[in-house]
């Protein structure tokens, strides 16, 4: 079994950051994503993904997610988070979050094809470190 950084997938993927996590788990979450079963993480498939890591995010349901709220279930790139902040409130809306998560897909997608592997994933997580 390959073995890729929990914490970049987690991240990547919007999912809770609750390590330790095992491969195995990473991997069960990735293909959660991978609607169409083929190995990949297609723009549609992860702004899917995300719009329900939005609404898991948003504990108070008023729909925004603060920082704090992100914080609460995997690391927060804040000056993304800023960046998509257009009104500069501290709040994203639906939108703004997937615009705010789309920053990281467009990083690990190296070979521009619009789709995620697991290879890229790693390779991602290594530019990161």
């Amino acid at each position: 079994m390959r073995r890729i950084s929990l914490l970049a997938l987690a991240c990547l993927l919007g999912l809770a950051a609750a390590l330790p996590a095992s491969a195995q788990d990473i991997e069960s979450k990735f293909a959660t994503a991978d609607l169409n079963k083929d190995g990949k993480i297609d723009r549609a498939e992860y702004q899917r993904r995300m719009v329900e890591v939005f609404y898991f995010a948003d504990k108070n349901k008023d729909g925004v997610v603060t920082i704090e709220e992100i914080a609460a279930i995997e690391t927060v790139d804040e000056p993304a988070f800023k960046k998509a902040d257009k009104n500069g409130d501290g709040k994203l809306t639906l939108n703004e979050f997937v615009t705010y998560r789309v920053i990281q897909f467009d990083e690990a997608d190296t070979n521009h094809d619009g789709v995620l592997t697991l290879e890229e994933v790693e390779a991602w997580d290594a530019a990161r470190r």
